[in-house]
């Protein structure tokens, strides 16, 4: 597919996606050039990007999952050294939902307050 394609399926734009390649994080693995010098992604340059999407939105660099990425595929690091990895992105991910959470609840009880608010303003109109 064509980085238009690959711009579409992903929802990313095309300068965001030469972007990420340009940081290393969607590298010639991902496409193969043709006689015209276009580049045609794989789908695996697809799972890439939605990886990189998903890793942004729960908080990872674009500098982590480089080299997250990196050493993964390169097998770096041990088993266990992965297992390490993941574990403390876990409890990261587990800390942001929690404040997540809060936050939540703080803005559910402003909207409740802001109804109780109008109630008291209609009724106090009425009477």
């Amino acid at each position: 597919m064509l980085i238009s394609e690959l711009a579409e399926r992903t929802g990313l734009s095309i300068d965001t996606i030469r972007f990420y390649e340009k940081q290393g994080l969607l590298d010639d693995t991902h496409y193969e050039r043709t006689a015209n010098n276009y580049r045609h992604y794989s789908d695996a340059a697809v799972q890439r990007l939605e990886l990189v999407k998903m890793g942004q939105l729960t908080g990872f660099t674009l500098s982590e999952m480089r080299q997250a990425i990196r050493a993964w595929e390169t097998d770096e690091l041990s088993p266990a050294e992965k297992e390490q990895y993941l574990c403390l992105k876990l409890e990261e991910i587990e800390q942001k939902i929690q404040m997540l959470s809060a936050m939540r609840a703080l803005i559910t009880h402003k909207i409740e307050q802001l109804h109780q608010g109008d109630t008291l303003t209609v009724v106090a109109k009425a009477g």
